[in-house]
């Protein structure tokens, strides 16, 4: 006989009945090793961040200074009196006929430079006609009367020969005619001006007949 009354027994389960079971989710959870390790990380860098903040807001300082500083480039400027008109002009010439005009040149740069002369041009009459190139000073009006020009006393005539010749020799400023102001310097600066004197004559050469041909002169100036 059993110890225990039989109202301390437990009941059987009748076997038949089904028993009902219920699913309970299980919520998921973090190791709580890698949650220690995240909330130390975020430590430390909240802990080097004050420490930086810290030292820049901590550090000495000092600074000099340097202003007013300012930039202007010179200037290289020629000019001349012709108005856009030209010097020199012949028409149904015969031998012996000749044009001549005066033109001022003057430098007005803030740069000290080099002037030279050159020139080109077309057709073939250049070759039958002599061109003389005089410099000096004065006064002078554009045109061919030339009043008040004074030639230079000395080497006052530049260029004297053809004007094929003077076109094929002097092309461009590398090549160019070197050019003095009234000091006899090849350095100009400004105010300085020259006047130049240019004629043209047709040669006593039948073989001048029918031809044409066209002129163009230029100075240059370029900074020294």
């Amino acid at each position: 006989m059993s110890d225990h009354p039989e109202r301390w027994r437990r009941p059987l389960r009748n076997q038949t009945t089904p028993r009902k079971w219920r699913h309970r989710a299980t919520p998921h959870r973090a190791p709580a090793g890698r949650t220690r390790k995240v909330l130390l990380t975020l430590l430390v860098v909240g802990v080097f961040g004050a420490m930086a903040s810290f030292g820049t807001y901590a550090a000495f300082s000092s600074t000099t200074s340097n202003s007013g500083n300012s930039f202007a480039s010179g200037t290289v400027t020629l000019s001349d009196n012709d108005s856009g008109a030209a010097m020199l002009s012949l028409s149904n010439a015969k031998p012996g006929d000749s044009s001549a005009s005066c033109i001022t040149v003057t430098y007005g740069g803030s740069l000290s430079a080099n002037v030279k002369l050159y020139g080109s041009t077309t057709g073939s009459l250049g070759s039958y006609l002599t061109l003389t190139v005089t410099q000096g000073t004065g006064a002078v009006g554009f045109g061919p009367t030339c009043s008040g020009f004074t030639p230079d006393g000395s080497g006052s005539q530049i260029y004297n020969g053809t004007l094929s010749n003077f076109s094929s020799n002097y092309t461009n400023f590398s090549t160019g005619l070197s050019l003095t102001n009234a000091s006899a310097s090849t350095t100009w600066t400004n105010g300085n001006a020259r006047v130049y004197k240019f004629q043209v004559t047709l040669i006593n050469d039948n073989n001048a007949q029918g031809l044409s041909g066209t002129a163009s002169f230029t100075w240059e100036a370029q900074n020294t």
